[in-house]
């Protein structure tokens, strides 16, 4: 979707309902992946993982008004500064449960 010359990539305002178009698949992908960790994680009673999907969707509430109004609003695409943040989180984890296994494996 991103290639579509309806995208207008070097136009100086590109039409808001093809960044929208562009992200419903991104969103749709990023809804079956919170279902698939919080389901997972209790299921498996994974305490390393037990919050990701709640970071996962902590990065989408900070993306999705950007996507929708950071155009109005420039001051708005600061909120990726927190999703950010909800990345960091997920990688760490992810590196923290790593290096957990890592030490028991030493043991």
């Amino acid at each position: 979707m991103c290639l579509f010359p309806q995208n207008a990539w070097l136009s100086a305002n590109p039409p808001l309902s093809w960044s929208i178009w562009r992200n419903v698949p991104f969103a749709l992908l990023g809804a079956l992946v919170i279902v698939v960790f919080l389901r997972g994680a209790r299921q498996a009673g994974d305490r390393a993982f037990c919050w990701m999907w709640l970071a996962i969707v902590l990065s989408f509430a900070f993306y999705i008004p950007v996507v929708l109004w950071a155009d109005v609003v420039p001051l708005v695409g600061m909120l990726m500064i927190p999703k950010t943040c909800a990345y960091v989180w997920v990688v760490w984890m992810g590196f923290s449960d790593m290096h957990r296994k890592r030490k028991e494996t030493v043991k």
